[in-house]
């Protein structure tokens, strides 16, 4: 081989090797972590949230049910901040708001879209109290997530301090979820 032809085959070695010495320094992209599950029970009754008649129809009242492992009951986490998540069933794919031109001081709470933008979902803070339960705010009103009664149903209300706005969030496996 001539050194007209190594001088060139060299160069094109110490680029590639250059090349590969810069892509194998940059940090590795962090994997996308899958959101964590739960139920969400109320202490006062003692059931879980979820859409009325486990509905996918936007507008679907969110109640209490006797609890099961079923898809209907069980929420995604998707942080969305400091101790703030938006809440996604693993059923419907759909999330929980305050209805939609509702006054007074407690206000019905339904399914909606779960918008791709997280800037467009509900945002719900989860702020654990002293005895380890949480109680649920929607940020956008400041309001708390509460049962009104066993039969179902479930507002937000100003925030208070009885069990009706109490909630055990219990982590659980989706893959044991029977439907």
């Amino acid at each position: 081989m001539h050194l007209k032809n190594i001088i060139p085959a060299l160069a094109g070695l110490a680029l590639l090797t250059a090349a590969t010495i810069t892509f194998a320094a940059e940090p590795a992209a962090k994997p996308a972590v899958a959101p964590e599950s739960c139920q969400i029970r109320n202490k006062k009754f003692g059931k879980l949230l979820r859409p009325e008649d486990a509905s996918g129809a936007n507008g679907a009242s969110i109640v209490l049910y006797a609890a099961q492992p079923w898809k209907c009951m069980t929420w995604k986490m998707h942080p969305a901040g400091e101790s703030t998540f938006n809440l996604q069933n693993h059923f419907t794919g759909k999330t929980f708001a305050p209805a939609a031109n509702e006054d007074g001081t407690q206000i019905p709470v339904t399914q909606v879209a779960f918008a791709k933008d997280s800037k467009e979902r509900p945002a719900w803070r989860l702020t654990k109290q002293p005895d380890g339960i949480y109680q649920i705010i929607e940020v956008k009103s400041g309001k708390a997530l509460a049962a009104t009664s066993a039969d179902g149903g479930v507002t937000i209300a100003p925030v208070g301090k009885g069990d009706e706005q109490k909630w055990v969030v219990e982590k659980i496996d989706p893959s044991k979820l029977t439907m």
